[in-house]
């Protein structure tokens, strides 16, 4: 068994691949596709709406491909702050994890507001919608999430299949129902001047609909082994992007752009609409119940309702999880003798769960969601602030994790030092060579892609300010558009100011590259990996045989394992001391 070195190897490895696989589609299959697109189309017409999706799906692959090869070559702890750290800048890696953790834990909070909102179909009032969404389901999620990550990935495996299998049934219920379907044509509503700006607003839109297309990098704090994390890095953004264009085809070719006065509208972002159309009972402003109601069928109607507030529920949960992980990450791997951070490393004795960053990522927004009790306009503002905001940031993160990726293919081919690890025997670090971890058909387009990625992420940024184009901007619109982005860069130079690090040093010298990737293969999660039929029995003991019990332990429970052990706590204690553990906890690199 090969040694974790430089990880805390605290946190129970208990994810197999295809629990990734849906933990991953469980975050992205949330709200945004349903509410985000409606949006989209009221803004920018069935085609600009046509042409964001098929710009942003361009996106979103490129930017996968990064991640993909990086989590694939180096799955470590903490994964999207420490590439940014180690190919580009130290300070800006702790930027970006923040950046993550905001995106996530304000993520959480808007899911909360939806959810009340998709009640309100029923008739349920006010009263009722707030115990149920921003008191009861929270407090249920924290405590699944409490359980510990075997049954947090149990419900969320479970909960990922069924999503996958709605969208895939709505896409095909929505192609059923269309009736004379029009030319789709480009449109300019909400106060857009003009189709160009209208369309370049529609697509941040209907990118933050993919957010949480790279999760499975942040899963390998819990993966089994490195070969959990291969398939469902190669395929589900593929995957996504395939049940997406489908149901956004459905979606389109049932409303008609009359009915654009039905979806959701920005609230003061452009013109004069400052006020948004709040449903009433029986009412939606999601398009796929839209269209069920078209048909007179509201009794598909409130099923589909139905499956949308499981789907934000099931969002929450995993957005709850990767912001509680995300913060503890950056806790564990700061100095020990900061009081915040030894607090936010505490983990639950027996599940060990980030039980301080799982509550504060719970409680960071959680008033968001209760300005919506106050009936005016700058309180909804504020939610919409939060709420865009907070997927801006994941584009600034996006951003940064192709400029990693860029930086490091370059490091070596550029720099030749590719050449010279290859003649020094490191061919594992060698790209394309048969030791290369990584798999996949687009490897030989980096780094075209990385550069698409990074173009795409900044493009986004540019197109946020398109809701004052050619006219003066609102407070609001600057904070929708760039508040995350000036709190970051403040964030930002302040750290640079006390640290006076610099920017990564692309050298020739192969040696200083060696290093740094080696630091990283170090701080690889264990790389034991059984035959398929080995890992699948594995997956079944670990699902309906978790314990057993033995003539020899005196009729007590034990675990039942088929992973080989990995550096748990009872591994790690029998072999350091918890000072020891704790410097191995910390960066080796720094």
């Amino acid at each position: 068994m090969s040694t974790q070195v430089g990880t805390s190897g605290k946190l129970k490895q208990e994810l197999f691949g295809f629990q990734i696989f849906f933990i991953t589609l469980s975050v992205v299959i949330g709200s945004g596709i349903f509410t985000n697109n409606g949006t989209a189309l009221a803004i920018a017409g069935p085609m600009g709406l046509i042409v964001a999706a098929l710009i942003m799906s361009v996106v979103i692959l490129a930017v996968n491909e990064c991640v993909a090869e990086l989590t694939q070559q180096f799955p470590v702890y903490n994964a999207i702050v420490i590439y940014v750290r180690k190919f580009v800048d130290d300070d800006l890696g702790w930027v970006i994890g923040v950046a993550y953790w905001y995106a996530y834990a304000a993520t959480f909070a808007s899911q909360s507001a939806m959810a009340a909102t998709l009640l309100e179909y029923w008739g349920l009032g006010m009263p009722w919608r707030v115990l149920i969404c921003y008191v009861l389901v929270p407090v249920v999620l924290f405590l699944l999430n409490m359980t510990g990550v075997f049954w947090y990935g149990l419900v969320e495996t479970f909960g990922g299949f069924l999503k996958l299998l709605m969208i895939l049934s709505i896409s095909i219920y929505l192609y059923a129902i269309a009736d004379d379907v029009a030319s789709p044509g480009f449109k300019h509503g909400q106060g857009f001047s003009s189709d160009g700006s209208a369309l370049c607003y529609a697509i941040p839109l209907t990118a933050y609909a993919f957010q949480g297309i790279e999760v499975y990098a942040m899963t390998a704090f819990e993966a089994r082994d490195s070969h959990a994390l291969r398939w469902p890095s190669r395929w589900t953004a593929n995957i996504v992007v395939v049940v997406y264009i489908m149901c956004t085809l459905g979606e389109i070719i049932n409303i008609k752009w009359h009915q654009s006065v039905l979806l959701p509208r920005l609230q003061d972002g452009v013109g004069n609409s400052t006020t948004s159309s709040t449903p009433s009972p029986g009412t939606s402003q999601s398009m796929v119940i839209i269209a069920a109601l078209n048909t007179k069928n509201k009794h598909m109607a409130g099923f589909l309702n139905g499956c949308l507030l499981f789907s934000v529920f099931s969002a929450a949960n995993t957005s709850l999880y990767v912001a509680s992980r995300t913060l503890w990450g950056i806790a564990e791997s700061v100095p020990n003798d900061h009081w915040i951070a030894r607090q936010l490393a505490i983990l639950s004795k027996d599940t060990r769960v980030p039980v301080v960053s799982l509550l504060v990522s719970l409680l960071a927004f959680c008033w968001v969601p209760f300005l919506d009790l106050v009936h005016n306009s700058a309180t909804k503002q504020v939610i919409q602030v939060i709420s865009i905001s907070g997927s801006n940031a994941i584009m600034l993160v996006w951003a940064a994790i192709c400029l990693a990726f860029i930086r490091y293919y370059y490091w070596y081919v550029l720099k030749k030092c590719g050449r010279e690890l290859g003649h020094n025997n490191h061919q594992k670090f060698v790209r394309l060579s048969a030791e290369y971890t990584p798999r996949g058909s687009l490897l030989t387009l980096q780094p075209l892609q990385a550069w698409i990625g990074l173009i795409g992420c900044l493009a986004i940024f540019a197109f946020s300010s398109a809701t004052w184009w050619g006219r003066h901007a609102t407070i609001t619109e600057v904070a929708m558009a760039y508040g995350t982005h000036i709190v970051l860069l403040v964030m930002f130079v302040i750290l640079k100011a006390r640290s006076r690090k610099k920017w990564v040093k692309l050298t020739n010298d192969w040696i200083t590259l060696w290093k740094t990737l080696d630091g990283l293969w170090d701080r690889k999660i264990d790389h034991w990996e059984p035959s398929t039929f080995q890992r699948f029995q594995s997956a079944v003991d670990q699902i309906f045989l978790r314990y057993r019990r033995t003539p020899q332990d005196g009729g007590h429970d034990i675990q039942m394992n088929r992973h080989p052990p990995v550096h748990n706590d009872s591994t790690l204690h029998t072999e350091t001391s918890s000072d020891e553990l704790r410097t191995i906890s910390t960066d080796p690199l720094d």
